[in-house]
């Protein structure tokens, strides 16, 4: 049997263009002017799926929301929107949407928004518990997690922000974990280590013979996330040209390898992710608008370990695992006190190489590098940790600053070999070479 979808928007246009796409795919399909009516509908008939605009007289889309909620919670819904309202956008999110539609929206598009919301998983699937991955028990953490799951009861692209190592390639994981896309791949990609001119090819593939050297068809990241993730790290390095193309595939959903004569549909959900901000982005020229609010479906923000320092002591545990006897009061309070500028993966490293020298002892102050005097460990850098390097920063100044001020130190530590430096800060070169030129470091 086919299922059933109910369109409520009172654009008869909107309507008759929903409804000829669909029913053409076999689908039964019935349509409504306002939530009232849809309201009347669903009481006296069975749908599996409804589309609905959201500015609508006598009863909108966000209200007829919140009744879906209170009377039929399983009931998935998709959004209608003639822009990209944030603002509506994000209450639909949270009022249980499992998704929304940029009017008016391509065939494939809808047809695979249709798809995909037609198989979601229901709301209790996924409580907040089931995100371990996830350490720590302060509010912000436990934000963080709360929209997680927010996340993955719906299928809208996810933005995630934070500084360097507070773990937004962990969140992108947990949300596919959770979400419909699970039994799908998950592809990471980073976006500051492909190079330029290979962008087409490496995401829309080729064919054999379609440039010098393509020896062989290649299949590219579009194709390769096909019903599952795309995971975009470090989406502040991807190009403006390439931007307005990665716009269009999620706003036509096709792709056409290189060489290939027709397109391919593409079922792909993007996560995206910057250490930057967003709005300062958009104000350099750096990042699309429209290309943000295509992927701000639902937008999460690490907090910095700082922000977090409740956590610490959780945190360490977890890092150190099963195998020792745990810290030193010592040693945990050496570690609380301590700033952390590479956040939990620098916690967890240090951790870890602590854990490697205590054995299956407790791990104590002695086996930190957070106390020894600069130079003392075998081969070190003079003032190469990250919270050495730190502890003479001036109080009072800018994140901006600070984080300036501990590049330049760390050059000056390592000789200015930027290997070692970018090892030290516990960054890859290519986040070093572009914080160097943002903060215009000789």
């Amino acid at each position: 049997m086919s299922s059933r979808i109910l369109i409520v928007d009172d654009e008869e246009s909107a309507s008759e263009y929903l409804r000829l796409i669909l029913e053409e795919e076999g689908f039964s399909v019935r349509t409504t002017a306002n939530g009232v009516e849809a309201l009347i509908a669903l009481e006296t008939n069975s749908f599996d799926l409804v589309i609905s605009d959201i500015r609508m007289p006598q009863m909108d889309g966000l209200e007829l929301l919140a009744h879906l909620q209170q009377r039929w919670p399983e009931m998935p819904a998709l959004m209608l929107t003639a822009n990209d309202g944030v603002g509506d956008i994000v209450e639909a999110i949270q009022l249980g949407a499992i998704n929304y539609l940029v009017k008016p929206a391509s065939r494939p598009v809808l047809l695979v928004a249709v798809e995909r919301a037609l198989r979601a998983r229901p709301l209790e699937s996924a409580p907040d518990a089931s995100v371990p991955e996830l350490v720590g028990e302060t509010a912000a953490i436990t934000e963080v997690r709360h929209r997680v799951v927010m996340a993955a009861r719906s299928d809208v692209h996810v933005m995630v922000t934070g500084d360097t190592g507070t773990g937004k390639e962990l969140v992108a994981r947990a949300i596919h974990r959770l979400s419909a896309q699970s039994e799908g791949p998950f592809v990471p990609h980073n976006c500051a280590l492909a190079p330029a001119e290979l962008f087409e090819s490496e995401f829309f593939g080729h064919r054999r013979g379609s440039f010098t050297g393509a020896e062989r068809d290649h299949v590219g990241l579009l194709r390769q996330a096909h019903g599952g993730v795309l995971f975009l790290d470090e989406l502040e390095a991807m190009p403006a040209a390439h931007q307005a193309k990665l716009l269009r595939v999620i706003d036509d959903g096709e792709v056409r390898p290189l060489g290939a004569e027709k397109s391919e549909v593409v079922s792909v959900r993007f996560v995206a992710a910057t250490n930057r901000d967003p709005a300062l982005m958009m104000e350099e020229r750096t990042l699309r608008e429209d290309l943000y609010y295509r992927l701000r479906g639902i937008e999460i923000v690490l907090p910095t370990l700082e922000e977090r320092s409740e956590d610490i002591p959780r945190l360490a545990r977890h890092f150190s695992g099963e195998s020792g006897l745990g810290f030193t009061p010592e040693a945990l309070e050496a570690l609380c006190a301590a700033p952390w500028p590479g956040n939990v993966r620098q916690l967890r490293n240090m951790v870890q190489g602590a854990r490697a020298i205590a054995g299956e002892g407790r791990i104590g102050l002695a086996d930190l590098p957070i106390q020894a005097a600069p130079g003392s460990a075998p081969g070190s850098v003079p003032g190469s940790d990250p919270a050495i390097l730190l502890s003479d920063a001036p109080r009072g100044t800018s994140l901006r600053e600070v984080e300036r001020w501990a590049i330049k130190q760390a050059l000056a530590d390592c000789g200015g070999n930027r290997t070692r430096t970018a090892e030290v800060l516990e960054i890859d070169r290519s986040t070093l070479r572009r914080k160097m030129a943002e903060y215009e470091i000789e």
